[in-house]
């Protein structure tokens, strides 16, 4: 209701910022109107109305930010149970994570079959947006024992700004011994963008295209790609080519 009543009392303050708009615009045409001929005069009194109409907008587009910020908290805080619930759920899947990177178009595409097998030692995946003191995202994967790395979690941050996600931190990997090698041979004679290189190297170049893939598509709705191409049996034994479908409707 809070959300409901905060966008029903913008749109009336905005329905009476446009009534006043439409008045000022109204004698502004007639002032125009009544001074052929004196175009210096009037270019000048156009420009004075301009500096004055913008210094107005300043209050507004700073008032307009803080009503966004106020109301995606309040967005973000009523989603959190819900994330919360989910991620529970998904962590008694075995293997959930690693089905829905592999069946995501995009990020499949940039894994190898190694990349698959790391994946499968993973658990959870959360992602955070922080609005102070900058706008910045927080992708945090969580692994139990592997073969490959000691990290329970491994944490990747990136600023957002107009022209998009940008590297800030990244949690070092504890290689295991005997993967420290490859690792580093993997990194260093396959500079192509993909996922480990993402994973391993948190400033390649191109890997805020990862981190926009996870947090703006794959986190939102990773249920569509866990059962994207699969077949699910009923109760009963009989398979369905249509569970896929009906499931993905009732879960968005």
């Amino acid at each position: 209701m809070e959300v409901v009543e905060v966008v029903a009392d913008e749109e009336q303050d905005e329905q009476e910022e446009e009534v006043q708009a439409e008045e000022r615009d109204e004698k502004l045409q007639e002032q125009v109107l009544a001074e052929p001929g004196q175009g210096r005069t009037t270019t000048r009194s156009l420009l004075e109305a301009l500096e004055a109409l913008q210094l107005e907008l300043e209050p507004v587009n700073k008032q307009a930010s803080r009503a966004y910020s106020r109301l995606k908290l309040r967005i973000c805080q009523r989603r959190k149970p819900h994330l919360q619930h989910r991620s529970t759920i998904i962590q008694g899947i075995l293997g959930f994570w690693v089905k829905a990177f592999m069946n995501h178009p995009q990020m499949s595409a940039m894994m190898s079959d190694q990349d698959e097998d790391m994946l499968s030692y993973m658990t959870n995946l959360k992602v955070e947006e922080l609005r102070h003191p900058t706008d910045c995202c927080k992708i945090m994967l969580f692994f139990q024992n592997n073969p490959y790395f000691q990290n329970e979690v491994i944490v990747k941050e990136y600023l957002i700004n107009i022209a998009g996600y940008r590297a800030s931190h990244s949690s070092p990997i504890q290689w295991y011994q005997g993967f420290e090698r490859e690792a580093y041979s993997r990194r260093h004679h396959n500079s192509s963008l993909n996922f480990f290189n993402w994973f391993s190297d948190h400033n390649f170049a191109g890997s805020s295209k990862i981190a926009e893939i996870i947090c703006k598509d794959l986190w939102l709705n990773p249920l569509q790609y866990y059962l994207k191409g699969k077949k699910r049996e009923l109760r009963g034994g009989e398979e369905s080519p249509d569970f896929e479908t009906n499931m993905t409707e009732h879960h968005p």
